[in-house]
């Protein structure tokens, strides 16, 4: 039984049979494994490996059809993202975190192997069953009041690998081949995340603890101890929320998805042609790497802001800042191309600024998606927004491709983005705001 008296400021929480001594708040272990889940991804990152695969003599392809393959690839998986949320909701997110250990795992040795078209397709649906979807719905349930904070440290990791990771995987290429490159991460990924996943605990209720690791004022609820009092509080939810009908009937619901696919759209270019588009204008791959690494780790930095002001300020319009600083990268993209890419700075200054919003809209977008709708389907809805996230990659991934095959240049497809991404920053201003604060 939980000490209602004991101070709970440095959010840990009472022994089983209270000894006495404090003990960390195994939510953060949730934390923990999210994180290194989310930095293993970015080891077999699309840009590293799409030009080695483009002139390797086993295929014979242009960038527009090895951009299809990609495209159907993530159609596939959009379909089956909802379903996913759907085990979520029923079975809890440790089963589908073991899921997607195999799916991994089983990515990267196709592609090792891969000598024909379906290979890589295989390879690229299995490559897209993350642990994404299950790792934030399972922080939503662990943490309320730190959501932003704890989601954003969580997403950390992704930018944190592209930062560490992807200048290795494009060393380790150089120096072994790319197919050897795949069957090293397989290995790796799967020996680290099997053992993290077994520590997973779908809710807090299972340790006998509640969200956030808070022990209310009084049993009727209130401000827990030690949480500022200029914070606003998120109540815990009242009633189990929306299924995936209700919310469908919500321009919330709407709003998001919408603003998601567009985010989507330029996450699937920038991961698939970002590398080669710097050789284009002369630079080397370790240099079009390096701006893989640039844009991790600038992400770090949008990541832990936006996660912390987040939980102070309303999350929408937060989420809507950082499409609105995407949609700079691009401008500034275009202004790169227009000078005829002599300005290497311009090109790391759009990554800077597309890097503090890349992957800071997902944990923003989880994070509503569990404010506005509550837990009873949150797997599923977050599901079906990552659909249309992963429609608007598919897109973002082929447009570029066929862009630069009609035209012999990305020019247009960065001018289109930038005005996107400005669209995108106005549907999510659009948002009501329901919370109870």
């Amino acid at each position: 039984m939980h000490d209602a008296g004991r101070d709970n400021s440095l959010n840990v929480s009472p022994r089983p049979h209270d000894t006495g001594k404090p003990r960390i708040f195994y939510g953060w272990y949730m934390v923990a494994v999210a994180w290194v889940t989310f930095f293993l991804v970015n080891a077999v990152s699309i840009g590293i490996f799409f030009k080695p695969i483009l002139e390797d003599e086993a295929f014979a392809w242009d960038r527009a059809t090895l951009s299809l393959i990609y495209t159907l690839a993530m159609l596939l998986f959009a379909l089956a993202t909802p379903f996913l949320g759907r085990l979520i909701d029923r079975s809890g997110p440790k089963l589908v975190l073991f899921i997607c250990l195999v799916a991994q795992t089983v990515s990267s040795v196709v592609y090792g192997l891969a000598t024909v078209m379906w290979h890589v397709f295989t390879g690229r649906f299995f490559g897209e069953i993350k642990g994404l979807q299950a790792s934030q719905v399972l922080i939503n349930r662990w943490f309320v009041k730190k959501r932003g904070r704890a989601q954003g440290i969580a997403s950390t990791g992704m930018p944190a690998g592209t930062l560490a990771l992807s200048p290795l995987s494009q060393f380790l290429v150089l120096a072994w081949g790319w197919r050897t490159t795949m069957f090293f991460w397989a290995a790796i990924t799967f020996v680290l995340l099997l053992p993290l996943t077994l520590l997973v605990r779908n809710r807090p209720e299972e340790t006998d603890a509640r969200p956030d690791g808070d022990i209310p004022d009084s049993a009727g609820g209130g401000r827990p101890r030690g949480l500022a009092v200029n914070v606003p509080v998120r109540e815990y939810t009242t009633s189990p929320g929306k299924n995936l009908s209700e919310a469908t009937r919500t321009g919330s619901f709407w709003l998001l998805s919408g603003a998601h696919f567009i985010c989507g759209i330029g996450c699937g270019f920038m991961a698939t042609h970002i590398v080669i588009f710097a050789t284009d204008f002369g630079y080397s791959a370790m240099v079009g790497a390096s701006l893989l690494s640039v844009q991790g780790g600038m992400n770090l930095v949008g990541l832990l802001v936006t996660g912390h002001i987040s939980d102070r300020h309303i999350r929408s319009r937060v989420l809507a800042l950082t499409h609105l600083v995407r949609s700079l990268s691009f401008v500034i993209a275009v202004v790169f191309i227009a000078n005829g890419g002599g300005s290497l700075w311009m090109l790391y200054l759009a990554m800077v600024l597309f890097g503090f919003g890349w992957f800071t809209t997902s944990p923003l977008t989880s994070g509503c998606v569990g404010d506005y709708f509550g837990d009873l389907r949150m797997g599923t809805i977050i599901g079906v927004t990552l659909s249309a996230h992963t429609v608007g990659m598919a897109l973002g991934a082929f447009a570029g491709g066929l862009t630069f095959e009609l035209t012999g240049s990305y020019y247009r497809f960065f001018l289109v983005q930038g005005a996107l991404e400005f669209l995108a920053a106005g549907l999510i201003l659009a948002i009501r705001q329901p919370l109870k604060q």
